[in-house]
């Protein structure tokens, strides 16, 4: 029986995961592009396994698994940190269930069933033409409240580049999320505008994901040591 270690390293997974990202929205971009330039409907089918404002395709499956794996990195930074079941080692867990929620959402859009809902409850218009930021922003806030004083126990480089990753995936999940909702009020789904807009929302959410991806990596590989997946084979005789 012979043993295989594959080690896992924060510069290339992150790099991996960022070279993914570039390579969905070029796919993206490019075939949104031909297709209202020739205005051929067989290039549709391409465009809804590729299209980032699309669920149930190949960019929402790769966001959502990304991060779920940012979910199972907070997991496993909980569970073999040497600390004491506090405050601190509580919150890796709770980013877990946080970051594991946001992939089923990204996946399935839950934020859009929050959306319709708050809609029978407020008249969405303008930058509130997609209502969901509403209860999320609530949430948000709550979520900074709460995770204050965890950031500010980490060290200094892991905290910043936290803050940046949550920074890049705010300004997309929700500025150009809001910039969209009103183009799309105001000229429709099909405007170009719209679609700059949610393309660029998707990048930033899938790079600030990377970027997570290789400041958790990078955390385990100072904190806990490397990072590493043993396989046995098992050999015939």
């Amino acid at each position: 029986m012979d043993f295989v270690e594959i080690t896992i390293k924060p510069k290339p997974v992150g790099l991996s995961f960022l070279a993914m990202s570039v390579f969905l929205t070029l796919a993206h971009s490019i075939l949104l592009f031909i297709f209202y330039r020739l205005e051929n409907p067989h290039l549709f089918v391409w465009v809804q396994w590729f299209d980032l404002d699309i669920e149930k395709n190949i960019p929402s499956f790769y966001s959502s698994f990304a991060i779920l794996v940012c979910a199972f990195l907070f997991f496993f930074i909980g569970i073999f940190q040497e600390l004491p079941m506090g405050y601190q080692k509580l919150g890796w867990f709770g980013l877990s269930a946080v970051f594991l929620f946001l992939s089923m959402d990204e996946a399935f859009k839950i934020h859009e069933t929050i959306g319709d809902i708050v809609e029978n409850y407020i008249h969405a218009t303008g930058y509130l033409y997609f209502p969901w930021v509403l209860p999320y922003g609530f949430a948000l806030i709550l979520f900074l409240l709460v995770y204050s004083k965890f950031l500010f126990g980490l060290p200094k480089q892991t905290a910043v580049f936290l803050i940046l990753s949550g920074a890049v995936y705010l300004t997309g999940a929700v500025f150009f999320d809001m910039l969209g909702g009103r183009e799309a009020e105001l000229n429709g789904y099909d405007s170009p505008a719209y679609c700059v807009l949610y393309t660029i929302e998707e990048f930033l959410e899938m790079v600030a994901i990377a970027g997570l991806i290789y400041t958790l990596l990078g955390y385990m590989e100072k904190q806990c040591g490397y990072f590493s997946i043993s396989l046995r084979i098992r050999k015939n005789a």
